[in-house]
């Protein structure tokens, strides 16, 4: 049985984040979504902030790409009414805040709600579907939503930019990304399966009656604190790997 995702930003629905002056926000609430792709699951985060201004703030995490995206609705020219035309590779010409950008379609697709915690100015449920399409182009980023309510289909378009962790403090206080184990997951699976190995040849020593397993250090890395930690007692350690739910495709 599968666990439900969960929010992984460090963020608290109701919480005051508090920035570089003016800059503060409360989230008032946030959604993890997941999507499929290739019988592969993927998931995202949405969370709904209140600015300092008293404008909607989105914050977007992908689970998987570990982007942190900064989103604030738009409205633009011409209006985005039908996605169906909008498959990948195709470009799209939009006027933003005044100005024209031509962004490429990257992904499409529906994710499902899958978590909901606080109370969205637009509701979201548990087990509604969300179509979306994502664009991009010279580091502008427009992601388009298209749900159903109860009046019928509505469309909300966001326009953005991505967040390093100097742009996360600024904006909140603190880092509101996970920490990462340098490398990725790819090097947490390799330096698992080197362990693994090391492992297996422990065993096959001491079942051929040879001594016991050759004293090694071992480094291991908390995927939540970051922290680092080094073992040298002579007993063949399993290092602790982090899987990471996988958002790539899946906004």
């Amino acid at each position: 049985m599968s666990r439900t995702p969960r929010p992984r930003l460090a963020m608290r629905v109701g919480e005051h984040l508090v920035g570089a002056p003016p800059q503060r926000a409360t989230p008032r609430a946030v959604a993890v979504l997941s999507t499929v792709h290739g019988g592969a699951t993927f998931t995202w985060e949405e969370w709904q902030l209140l600015a300092h201004d008293g404008s909607d703030v989105w914050v977007e995490y992908d689970h998987d790409t570990r982007d942190v995206t900064l989103l604030h609705p738009t409205e633009p020219w011409p209006p985005v009414v039908d996605l169906s035309g909008l498959q990948t590779g195709r470009t799209l010409g939009l006027t933003l805040e005044g100005r024209q950008h031509t962004l490429t379609v990257r992904e499409h697709g529906t994710g499902r709600v899958e978590h909901v915690e606080g109370q969205f100015a637009e509701p979201f449920a548990v087990g509604q579907e969300v179509e979306y399409v994502d664009l991009s182009a010279h580091g502008t980023i427009v992601s388009i939503e298209r749900t159903t309510g109860p009046l019928g289909p509505v469309t909300f378009v966001y326009h953005g930019r991505r967040l390093d962790s100097a742009e996360q403090k600024r904006l909140f206080g603190r880092r509101v990304a996970p920490r990462t184990v340098p490398g990725g997951r790819f090097v947490a699976f390799a330096v698992a399966a080197v362990v693994l190995l090391g492992l297996g040849s422990c065993a096959a020593r001491a079942a051929s009656g040879s001594a016991s397993c050759t004293p090694r250090s071992v480094v291991t890395t908390s995927p939540t604190t970051g922290q680092v930690a080094t073992t040298d007692d002579g007993t063949c350690v399993r290092r602790t790997v982090y899987g990471g739910g996988g958002g790539g495709l899946g906004k």
